[in-house]
């Protein structure tokens, strides 16, 4: 049988910056506007600095926050940025498929 070693990140510490951006659906009517805000005042209560995406605030999309292209771009430059150390997404989930893709 074969085993394999299960790779596991380091615990974010005080200081790690939090990407968070919206592949599926972001956050621009209540209640959603407010649980994010009160989410965000807790990362940055436990030390943590944010790295907000603009794709949280747009709502241009048909059931996504917009474009599944340009929330892939944002995605992968989070994804590329050395400066971010953990990635969130906002809220969501159904339509990842489709920016996944790009």
């Amino acid at each position: 049988m074969k085993t394999t070693n299960l790779k596991t990140p380091p615990f974010l510490r005080p200081g790690a910056t939090i990407g968070i951006t919206a592949p599926s659906f972001g956050c621009t009517i209540e209640p959603y506007i407010s649980r994010f805000k009160e989410a965000c005042r807790h990362f940055e209560q436990l030390g943590y600095k944010l790295k907000i995406g603009d794709t949280v605030y747009k709502s241009d999309g048909i059931g996504i926050s917009t474009d599944p292209r340009v929330a892939a771009r944002e995605l992968c430059d989070f994804y590329c940025d050395p400066a971010v150390d953990a990635i969130i997404s906002a809220g969501g989930g159904e339509l990842m498929c489709e920016t996944l893709s790009y």
